[in-house]
């Protein structure tokens, strides 16, 4: 039986520590709140904890596999919600068009993009990422990634192709290519240095749709929370890691904390701080848009996920029965801003709050912007040795919940099962 050391518990730790505990390795959890969950509880506010981030998912596979492999399945403890359209709303001048992009079937994507925009240049393209999903799932995602790319796989990939060449090459119509470049630039990422295989998302998307918890992420908090406990995980709360512990050797052995050291023959490094030992890698943090937390008085009679592309994106998600928030690239005020894609709420608003980046950056850790496909190399987790796996939104291969939890089912699936006896 391995000791294994997961730090941090949100769902990055969470995920880890329920998968390893299930292959029976001895697993202690240190957290440096009193609470479980992470960012998955929301940001509290105005009596409602809101989410900061949009609530739906893709790949619900991931979590599927995330509850089968460590417990009772998924549809036993929370309900996956097929989410609505996407809509998105076009800006030209005084110009607006509306196409509402329904997930998970094909025909259903062709037949709403053919009646907006005349002709249906998206379907084949997004059918063209076939193989480059298939090529990034099986080499950087689907196993721990040593950093390298084959020269198979380097064909399908073409990690040195830009996110906006692949966009100006391969799609005509602008706001096609709006939808494509805007998805990164919400993001916080350049399409010149991000690379263009991350289009394969919007495979992703329409072929396995998009979903919602039952309950949103607080309840997925609160399952994976139970998890713990149904596994027997040591879980110390209210204790923060500062360092791994090391052998003259190099070997890990343990984890320094506040409480003394916890020992450890395997770490797997979640907080979004790293050790102090270790260097910040030479990349540049993504810094997150401002937010803007609105309660309305009356629904405004759109769906629950919107963006706007204009000269720059906005994004607006329902993040309560009125309560939505707005997150806001475009600059100025995030109401205004709203007012010139035709959404005029002003006269709604019961309580708003705004938060800057500089506060954002402090409730949790957005991922690194790209550079090039060498950020992939160098964030955290990529290449991992000794001992020592990282996981999580600072982490490789990237902050959404559900690459997270790809990087904690590789990490898992790497360590493997304890025999029995």
């Amino acid at each position: 039986m391995a000791r294994v050391v997961v730090v941090g518990g949100g769902f990055a730790g969470l995920s880890a520590a329920a998968r390893l505990a299930k292959l029976r390795h001895e697993v202690t959890l240190v957290e440096r709140t009193d609470e479980l969950g992470g960012r998955l509880r929301g940001f509290w506010w105005d009596d409602h904890a809101w989410q900061l981030y949009p609530e739906t998912v893709t790949l619900p596979g991931v979590f599927r596999d995330l509850f089968r492999k460590s417990g009772r399945q998924l549809d036993r403890v929370l309900d996956l919600v097929p989410a609505p359209p996407r809509r998105h709303v076009f800006v030209r001048g005084r110009r607006r068009e509306v196409l509402d992009l329904p997930f998970g079937m094909r025909g259903d994507q062709s037949a709403a993009v053919e009646q907006v925009l005349g002709t249906d240049q998206w379907s084949p393209w997004v059918d063209s990422l076939a193989p480059r999903w298939d090529a990034l799932r099986r080499r950087v995602l689907d196993e721990v990634y040593d950093g390298i790319l084959e020269p198979g796989y380097r064909r399908q990939i073409r990690p040195r192709r830009s996110l906006r060449r692949v966009a100006r090459r391969e799609l005509r119509d602008r706001r096609l290519r709006s939808m494509v470049l805007d998805a990164a630039r919400l993001e916080g990422d350049d399409p010149m240095h991000t690379p263009g295989v991350t289009a394969v998302w919007h495979y992703v998307e329409r072929n396995f749709g998009r979903w919602s918890f039952d309950g949103g992420m607080p309840a997925l908090a609160d399952a994976l929370t139970r998890r713990m406990g149904e596994r027997k995980a040591d879980v110390r709360p209210a204790t923060t890691a500062t360092d791994v512990c090391r052998s003259p050797d190099g070997r890990i052995t343990g984890v320094e904390t506040d409480a003394g050291p916890v020992e450890a023959d395997v770490v797997v490094w979640c907080a979004p701080d790293l050790p102090a030992s270790m260097p910040e890698p030479a990349l540049v943090r993504r810094i997150p848009a401002p937010r803007t937390l609105l309660r309305l008085s009356d629904d405004p009679g759109v769906p629950d996920d919107v963006v706007l592309h204009a000269e720059r994106p906005l994004r607006v998600w329902r993040s309560g029965p009125s309560h939505w928030v707005i997150e806001n690239r475009a600059g100025g005020d995030a109401l205004d801003a709203l007012a010139e894609g035709g959404l005029r709420w002003h006269d709604l608003v019961e309580s708003r709050r705004d938060l800057a980046p500089r506060e954002l950056v402090l409730l949790g850790h957005d991922g690194w912007a790209w550079r090039g496909w060498h950020a992939a190399v160098e964030r955290p987790g990529a290449n991992a040795r000794d001992g020592l796996f990282f996981g999580g939104a600072h982490a490789h291969p990237g902050a959404s919940l559900e690459l997270i939890g790809l990087a904690t089912a590789a990490i898992a699936s790497h360590l493997g099962e304890v025999p029995r006896g």
